[in-house]
């Protein structure tokens, strides 16, 4: 796993490994903006994983998301908590797919599950073999956090 932005700007409160120690240990899903043909972006909540420099997801190579980043490779994301104190990261990208997106797959479910849903898990990994990796190359990243700001 890589703990460097390397050349990724990065603007807010928080240096690389802030930002890192976010990803990693962060459990909401990321929220991805994609352009589709219609010209209105499409915002999809997808898994994620930090890991050798990108933003790591999965999906279904038929999905709705494959093929608009099939399309167009350009995406914004955000990763945030919902929750007071108001934190997370938003960028922008690009986008490689990559065939096999099965071990990914399981590493995805076992940092958003763990334990939880067994069934749904087992159902998820039965499909493992036909997930494409979603690859995001970030462009740029940005940091917010309000912690000092609503404590108190």
């Amino acid at each position: 796993m890589t703990h460097s932005l390397g050349s990724i700007p990065i603007e807010g409160p928080w240096d690389a490994g802030d930002i890192l120690a976010f990803l990693n240990r962060t459990r909401v899903p990321m929220r991805i903006a994609v352009n589709r043909p219609s010209g209105y972006p499409m915002v999809t909540p997808i898994w994620h994983h930090w890991a050798d420099g990108a933003i790591w997801s999965a999906t279904r190579p038929t999905s709705a998301l494959a093929r608009a980043l099939e399309r167009d490779d350009r995406c914004s994301f955000d990763i945030s908590i919902d929750q007071p104190p108001y934190k997370g990261i938003r960028g922008k990208g690009r986008v490689l797919l990559e065939k096999d997106g099965g071990a990914l797959l399981g590493n995805l479910i076992d940092k958003f599950m763990s334990n939880e849903a067994p069934r749904f898990k087992e159902m998820l990994l039965r499909k493992a073999d036909d997930e494409c990796a979603i690859k995001i190359i970030p462009e740029r990243l940005t940091s917010w956090d309000f912690t000092q700001r609503m404590s108190g």
